[in-house]
């Protein structure tokens, strides 16, 4: 089982690289209507409920591994299925609210897809990484 350290150290990395992959993605969407405020309130509003959210996703889906059982291969893709589905309707939703009728269904949707087709591989291989580190240290403990 994963620990609280563990949890908040994968989630702060997938943060770093999820601020620069956002940035980025909004100014090839959104050109220059992605001016620095509203990118930034964009990536702080969908970053800042991201972490409070996966790390609530992320010990829900810990209590469900039996103590000493790593997290098998489909539940790792079940935790980041759940985690992504409920990002892309907020994604979506805050775009509206930063870009206003800038935010179409192509665009909003387009930059949504893109983000979470990318967070979905980049979070799988983090949980992996995470769940064969921690196995480690528990065969080095145990």
């Amino acid at each position: 089982m994963q620990t609280y350290h563990q949890s908040h150290l994968e989630i702060g990395a997938d943060f770093g690289v999820s601020l620069c992959v956002n940035l980025v993605t909004q100014m090839l969407f959104y050109g220059t209507l992605a001016t620095t405020g509203r990118s930034l309130t964009f990536a702080a509003l969908v970053l800042g409920l991201a972490v409070p959210r996966r790390y609530a996703i992320r010990r829900l889906f810990n209590a469900l591994v039996t103590p000493g059982i790593r997290q098998s291969r489909r539940q790792s893709w079940v935790e980041v299925g759940v985690d992504t589905v409920l990002a892309i309707v907020i994604a979506f939703l805050l775009q509206c609210l930063c870009y206003s009728a800038a935010a179409t269904w192509t665009t909003a949707g387009g930059l949504t897809v893109v983000l979470y087709s990318m967070t979905m591989g980049r979070r799988y291989a983090l949980r992996r990484a995470f769940e064969a580190w921690n196995m480690r240290q528990e065969n080095l403990l145990g």
